[in-house]
């Protein structure tokens, strides 16, 4: 269980590490795009979890790209090897008064009933929400 939570988290920040890509976004909440992460991270669509990280307009390498590709098709294998994400709970929804930043806890359970309980961060980025490990 910490294992996934460790792969999850160094894949999400290895994307902000080696990236420096701009995208959009249309979730409307940090909770709506906390559940995109989890689709994304599951199908290990390397170009939709770049797209919805806070990038500051940068462009990303093809190697950068690749070691990220890495990294989230074992992100990939070791919910797989979880049978896969059977639901997932917003615990918390925390936005600061400026309405610029915000923190969403949620709580994974797997398909073989082992649970992680994560919190993801995100700033707003040209109107929009955008994950963020700063």
């Amino acid at each position: 269980m910490k294992k996934l939570s460790i792969v999850l988290s160094l894949v999400i920040a290895s994307f902000l590490f080696f990236t420096t890509s701009c995208g959009t976004s249309s979730s409307s909440s940090p909770s709506d795009l906390t559940q995109k992460l989890l689709k994304i991270s599951e199908k290990g669509d390397v170009d939709g979890f770049i797209a919805v990280l806070a990038m500051g307009g940068k462009e990303i390498t093809g190697e950068e790209k690749a070691k990220l590709t890495a990294l989230l098709l074992k992100g990939k294998e070791d919910i797989k090897e979880k049978d896969g994400i059977k639901s997932n709970e917003v615990i918390e929804e925390n936005i600061n008064e400026a309405g610029d930043k915000a923190t969403v806890k949620l709580k994974i359970t797997y398909g073989n009933g082992e649970e992680d309980t994560l919190t993801y961060k995100f700033v707003m980025e040209d109107g929009k929400w955008k994950y963020s490990m700063k």
